[in-house]
């Protein structure tokens, strides 16, 4: 199966968009995972020191952020040109990967300052 020209515009507003969709999920699953460990006693989202969950959260931070930089960067690139038949999408792709990377950015900068290592002994 050969791959598709990423010269065409086409193309690229339609892989543009599914990265920006396929961006969605991690940032989702981090959302829920740093969240689901705040405690609003101490203001805090804390976790264990020996636990896997902050290379995780930073794994999923990471995709997400990566995929929306793909995702804006094919639909930016896309959009309005005159041999793209498929504008919406670009337009979409670049609207939606903008709006992940925002999240993201929100999702990093709450860990960073509410994230509390507890140590354990």
């Amino acid at each position: 199966m050969a791959l598709p020209s990423f010269r065409k515009f086409d193309v690229q507003a339609r892989f543009g968009l599914l990265a920006s969709c396929a961006a969605f999920v991690p940032l989702a699953v981090g959302a829920v995972f740093s969240f689901g460990k705040y405690s609003h006693q101490l203001r805090a989202i804390s976790y264990g020191e020996a636990g896997m969950f902050k290379p995780a959260l930073l794994v999923c931070i990471a995709l997400a952020g990566g995929l929306s930089v793909i995702g804006l960067a094919l639909g930016f690139n896309s959009a309005g040109q005159r041999r793209n038949k498929n504008s919406g999408e670009s337009w979409a792709g670049f609207f939606l990967g903008t709006a992940v990377l925002s999240l993201t950015i929100i999702l990093f900068v709450t860990f960073r300052s509410l994230g509390f290592e507890i140590a354990a002994g």
